[in-house]
């Protein structure tokens, strides 16, 4: 079938994101190898602090160009956004996700983890969101859906906001950035992706509208107040029992779950790998916001792990959930905007990205637990603690060369069978 010009549009921001999700990989991987040799002239093109960098807000813009891409494509089922808003809404969002990649290669980061765009970028970023919600809006009263993705998509402008308010002190810094940060990354993404996931679901399996309508805001509700808990607990002097009651998160998250399994045990024939992606996203989710997100909240734990490897795989896992939400997203939208019920970038990809994803996490989730019996536990030093994490750091490695091969076979694969094809 011909394409038509708004599909081009759509198509243009998955292949916008899928493509930062790969600078994203690239940048995580030569992050990594940095741990394994100080030698090789291939790993001094960039330090260590500005691959991280790259990689925190390569992901972050993929994870939210996606997602917007992605509530516009509903939004646009009711043909009621006009095609001029919505390229120019698609041209700011490439400007932007172009400008954060040389930024990040020339260094202009904020330099603050987890919120390491430059504050002239955040300006941008509030500017991509406003147009995205100026888009949808026509079409928010009819869609439940819409309605919790557009509440995501102020909380993650009203992060960005705070983030970008003058502190009177060191101490009320810390705390913007850590209210900022966690808004952002456990509230704000991932109630866009729940409400893309609900989409996702009515497509892939038999549930009825009327169910998505009345359990997404019970979901919504649920994962609103594993956020808070979690983000509360990141902030700096937060008494003991903001820590003690985030381990509410997992079992708030596993709600959520069962909320899930229904449709994934209820599944329409189709042939899409939607419910694939869906499901990898769900166990990150559980994992980073629920398990983790409970656990290192407690007091007892926060006092050793803060600071370590443990820490960097929570949150990376937080946003890598958005993320494997949004490429099911990506195959099932190319799969309709075609006209045809298939696969698209078919199974290699996902396995691969699945098990380079979990095997990473696992690898850097080990080298976290041994830092802190090292580190905390028995005073070793940074130094020769580093040396002896060399192998897990391998294993690191290995898993995001994984993880970012899947991403460019996906990538690969939904460009040559993309609907802009016909």
């Amino acid at each position: 079938m011909t394409p038509t010009p708004h599909a081009r549009i759509f198509v243009r921001f998955f292949a916008q994101s899928i493509a930062l999700l790969v600078v994203y990989a690239l940048a995580a991987l030569l992050a990594a190898l940095k741990f394994l040799s100080t030698e090789d002239p291939l790993l001094t093109v960039l330090p260590y602090s500005q691959a991280a960098a790259l990689a925190s807000s390569a992901l972050l813009i993929s994870a939210l160009t996606g997602l917007v891409g992605g509530g516009l494509y509903i939004a646009n089922q009711s043909r009621l956004i006009p095609f001029s808003l919505l390229h120019w809404t698609n041209r700011v969002w490439l400007g932007l996700g172009i400008a954060t990649v040389v930024a990040g290669l020339l260094g202009w980061t904020e330099g603050r983890a987890q919120l390491e765009l430059h504050p002239i970028l955040d300006v941008v970023l509030l500017i991509a969101l406003a147009l995205a919600a100026v888009a949808a809006m026509p079409a928010l009263r009819r869609s439940a859906i819409l309605q919790v993705s557009m509440v995501g998509l102020a909380l993650a402008a009203l992060a960005i906001g705070i983030g970008l308010l003058p502190a009177a002190d060191g101490l009320q810094d810390r705390i913007w950035g850590a209210l900022a940060a966690g808004l952002i990354r456990y509230a704000a993404l991932p109630l866009m992706a729940l409400a893309l996931g609900y989409w996702l679901m009515h497509r892939f399996s038999n549930l009825t509208p009327g169910w998505v309508e009345q359990s997404l805001p019970v979901t919504a509700g649920l994962l609103t107040v594993a956020a808070a808990l979690v983000t509360l607990s990141t902030l700096p002097g937060a008494p003991a029992l903001a820590g003690n009651l985030a381990l509410l998160a997992p079992v708030l998250l596993l709600i959520i779950a069962a909320h899930s399994y229904r449709a994934l045990s209820d599944r329409h024939p189709g042939a899409t790998l939607a419910a694939h992606w869906f499901t990898l996203s769900l166990l990150l989710l559980l994992v980073g916001i629920g398990l983790l997100g409970g656990l290192l909240a407690l007091p007892e734990i926060r006092a050793y792990t803060l600071g370590t490897r443990l820490s960097d795989v929570q949150s990376s896992l937080a946003l890598l959930a958005v993320s494997m939400l949004t490429l099911g997203v990506f195959n099932q939208a190319a799969a309709e905007l075609r006209g045809e019920n298939r696969r698209v970038t078919g199974l290699v990809p996902f396995w691969l990205a699945a098990f380079g994803l979990l095997a990473s996490a696992l690898a850097l989730a080990a080298a976290g637990i041994v830092q802190v019996y090292l580190e905390r536990t028995l005073s070793v030093g940074y130094l020769e603690t580093q040396t002896l994490l060399i192998p897990l750091y391998g294993g690191w490695a290995a898993g995001l060369a994984v993880f970012g091969a899947g991403l460019l076979v996906y990538g690969l694969t939904f460009w040559l069978r993309r609907p802009a094809r016909g």
